[in-house]
């Protein structure tokens, strides 16, 4: 069976502490109701997030995780 999920690695412009992790992973259980979403991963560097591309607009999730202040690392696209 194809696993129909896709998984993107957000990184995160700072090593956050234990506390930060523990204080995020908080604000972060809500979102896990967002639909299409499938799983979060924090760690110090890195936010994984598994999700279903055709429920889940990730672009809008991105969004929604700086206005949390949440440390996303935002990266230029050139044109």
């Amino acid at each position: 069976m194809k696993n129909s999920f896709n998984l993107e690695i957000l990184k995160i412009n700072k090593n956050l502490t234990a506390e930060e992790q523990e204080t995020f992973r908080q604000k972060f259980k809500p979102l896990l109701e967002l639909s299409g979403i499938m799983a979060l991963c924090l760690e110090a560097k890195e936010l994984y997030v598994e999700f279903n591309p055709i429920l889940f607009n990730l672009d809008s999730f991105k969004l929604l995780l700086i206005e949390l202040g949440f440390p996303l690392k935002l990266e230029l696209v050139r044109v």
